[in-house]
């Protein structure tokens, strides 16, 4: 038995409180009273039990009510009343937590509670029952059975069966007993469940999890609410987590199966249908899909892929719709113009330039025969990806830009919805990588730039300032010019912009303010900018705002944040999406501050590649920077790419991208031979940052553990402004004993100097 459960029962009992214990089927609740009262006289009754009446509640000394979420309303008010008799110790055993109708009890008389946590069987309950029945299993066996079975006894019994006839814990059994369960709910749980709340459970098992609103739309019924709070009385197994309810795995495969049998496979798929509407509306594209599927509603897929290709990259669903745009016939595609863009995006998302050329090819040709206004939504769309397209660059969007009024304004094409930033924090390396213009960026600002906003429309507002601010900030430039145009770009975008318009403006400011040592101005700007975006609801910059905000963890040395966020970042090695380019290099610099040179060299090794493949200056240059670090530190040669970071770094008088880096890489610059005006500033701003932030992107090679009471004291005492002579004496201690420890304490952190040594301490929590 639950060895936590054994003692809780028994303080219920000495204590002549109430127990109430309750868990869903199979996790042995009444085999555990059963066994704890032993050969105890006791009364037990079932509350499905509706031939007993409430005289053989009375007059007992120990009373087990079982099955009570089967209890009718006319046998409660017996129950209340027995609660509140000292004579007698109830126990009441539910599949559901505490009802409402017991809650006034609940709270003035006070049970102790049993949950489906105290009856889960731990790893020691389940070696312990295997032992017992003489099964031989490995420790490999033993860990997947405790996986899986979740504690519920009933599947570790079932186990203990098959592993008797032979089989080994593994997929097969595990099949196999989730399929016998998934019956045995079928045909002695839910049969006892009344037909509506079994109608409204079959209804929402067409999707993995639902609100209240979504239920209401699937079942056509208002009632959802009413039908989820019985289903909540009536077992464990729904489970509520910020509005958002999910059902056991195994209940939920056991209403599928049910649902096709007594609602008929035409009213499940009009229930996946209904879902599928509820997720478009609320721009929740591939789960849309994915029900439209399920429905067989072929019309409704290939809109709502006309409706995501209409948005740009940033907004849209490309990547996590892309099976359904490849699984589109070319006929169909040549259909519409929308979708033809569409897969010439796609493809050149997907590094496919041949693929995305010939869909462009093809709308074109569709272009030159079609007439009013699908001719004009066609030429709209060639400018749109003649600007757009990522693998062919920036060289040509000047003159296109150039030429693109006459076409859009004069002959009354609009553009389509476009995307500058593909919501990374950058408008130099945003959708398209301009590094080329900032070599003229006040010339073209002042010329072009009116240009460029007037084509872009409500796109374009605070395009030009942020894009200027951003160039004049990796030049190392005045800082307060680029506050200035920083500043006025996120005001003229609350002028009716995009909120990607002023998040490139707030990356740059944040940047800016880590550089000037403001870490805590920094993150203060960045809250308010989310708080901003979550109220317009602008969801599809909430990731790019998490790294942003790891980076800053980064440089905090807060590796516990670092780590949380990593545990949510994209997986490079399941695949690589060129529009997760950002993160991407965020999580390099995890990897880097967490001693992971090897995985970092292998992402950084796929970025210079999308470089190479899509003319990305700045990406190329950042992952030559990062790649030399993790190279020396691996031992590797380094210095030729360093090299050719930093030729190309110069050509622009990039600065920023560089001392950015700091402490991480000051050694690689050290060994280099250059003496240039540009290079001297580099080295000045460098050394600053690295002074500003000693510990950033430096892994840790110690723990707390590692140092003794004296060492810690002798840090917190270092951190205070204390020199090796008064610590001596705070401590009693001789000037070359602080001194040795202050050595070593150096030694196990890393450390140059104090100034690195109590930031690294810091970071470990030892001071």
């Amino acid at each position: 038995m639950p060895e936590g459960a054994c003692r809780k029962l028994k303080a219920a009992k000495s204590l002549g409180q109430t127990a109430y214990i309750y868990g869903a089927t199979g996790y042995g609740k009444t085999a555990f009273v059963q066994k704890y009262l032993g050969k105890r006289r006791h009364v037990y009754l079932s509350c499905g039990d509706r031939r007993w009446d409430e005289s053989a509640l009375w007059g007992q000394g120990i009373v087990v009510l079982d099955d009570l979420h089967l209890l009718d309303e006319q046998r409660r008010k017996p129950v209340k009343g027995l609660i509140a008799h000292l004579d007698t110790w109830l126990v009441l055993v539910s599949r559901s937590p505490v009802p409402s109708w017991l809650m006034p009890e609940y709270v003035n008389m006070g049970f102790i509670v049993l949950s489906e946590n105290d009856m889960r069987l731990g790893k020691k309950e389940i070696r312990s029952y295997l032992d017992s029945l003489g099964l031989s299993y490995t420790e490999e066996g033993l860990r997947y059975l405790v996986d899986t079975a979740e504690g519920n006894g009933y599947i570790v019994r079932h186990a203990a069966l098959r592993m008797a006839e032979g089989l080994s814990p593994g997929p097969k059994m595990y099949q196999e007993i989730h399929n016998a369960f998934s019956r045995y709910l079928e045909e002695n749980i839910m049969v006892q469940w009344d037909s509506e709340l079994l109608e409204f459970l079959m209804q929402v098992s067409v999707v993995e999890e639902f609100t209240l609103p979504l239920a209401e739309l699937i079942t056509a019924s208002r009632l959802a609410s009413v039908m989820v709070q019985k289903a909540v009385e009536t077992g464990n197994f729904l489970f509520q987590e910020d509005g958002v309810y999910r059902l056991r795995p195994v209940l939920l495969h056991a209403l599928r199966e049910q649902a096709v049998q007594v609602l008929g496979e035409e009213q499940v798929k009009t229930c996946a249908k209904n879902a599928g509407i509820y997720y478009e509306m609320n721009g929740q594209f591939a789960l849309a899909l994915e029900m439209y599927e399920r429905s067989g509603n072929q019309g409704q897929i290939r809109e709502l892929l006309i409706r995501n290709a209409r948005m740009n990259p940033g907004a849209g669903h490309y990547y996590e719709l892309r099976r359904y745009y490849l699984r589109i016939g070319e006929d169909e595609a040549e259909k519409s113009p929308v979708l033809m863009a569409g897969l010439s995006m796609l493809h050149s998302m997907l590094m496919d330039p041949e693929k995305s050329e010939f869909w462009y090819g093809k709308l074109a040709k569709f272009a030159k025969t079609a007439q009013g206004g699908a001719m004009r939504e066609a030429q709209s769309y060639l400018c749109y990806l003649d600007i757009g397209l990522p693998h062919r660059g920036s060289r040509d969007v000047l003159k296109i830009m150039l030429r693109a009024p006459a076409m859009l304004l004069d002959q009354g094409i609009h553009l389509p919805e476009f995307s500058a930033t593909s919501n990374v924090p950058s408008i130099m390396s945003g959708g398209k990588d301009f590094c080329k213009w900032s070599r003229s960026d006040r010339t073209l600002a002042r010329t072009v730039g009116p240009l460029v906003e007037r084509v872009l429309g409500r796109y374009g507002k605070g395009l030009v300032k942020a894009a200027l601010g951003e160039s004049l900030y990796e030049k190392g430039e005045d800082n307060y010019e680029v506050l200035t145009l920083l500043a006025r770009a996120q005001l003229e975008t609350e002028c009716g912009g995009r909120q990607e318009i002023a998040f490139a403006a707030v990356g740059q400011r944040v940047r800016l303010m880590v550089l000037q040592g403001e870490l805590a101005s920094a993150n203060a700007l960045l809250n308010s900018f989310q708080s901003a975006v979550e109220e317009e609801k602008a969801v599809q910059l909430m990731p790019n705002i998490q790294a942003t905000r790891c980076r800053l963890s980064l440089y905090a040395g807060d590796l516990q944040a670092v780590s949380q966020w990593l545990a949510n970042a994209p997986d490079e090695d399941k695949e690589f999406i060129t529009m997760e380019r950002y993160r991407y290099f965020t999580k390099v610099r995890c990897y880097l501050a967490i001693g992971e040179n090897l995985k970092a060299l292998a992402l950084l090794e796929k970025l210079s590649e999308y470089a190479k493949r899509c003319q990305r200056t700045y990406v190329g240059m950042e992952a030559g920077f990062l790649g030399a670090i993790a190279r020396r530190r691996l031992g590797t040669d380094w210095e030729p790419l360093l090299r050719a970071a930093l030729d190309e770094a110069e050509s622009y008088h990039f600065v920023r991208l560089i001392t950015e880096l700091g402490p991480a890489v000051l050694p690689l610059l050290k060994a280099q031979g250059r003496d240039s005006p540009w290079f001297r500033q580099v080295m000045e701003e460098v050394r600053l940052t690295a002074k500003q932030y000693p510990r950033y992107l430096k892994p840790q090679s110690t723990s707390a553990g590692n140092f003794s009471k004296t060492a810690r004291e002798v840090l917190r005492l270092q951190s205070e402004g204390l020199t090796a002579t008064l610590i001596a004496e705070r401590l009693s201690m001789k000037p070359d004993t602080v001194r040795y420890h202050i050595k070593e304490n150096y030694r196990k952190l890393g450390a140059c100097d104090k100034v690195e040594a109590i930031a690294a301490a810091k970071s470990l929590g030892l001071i």
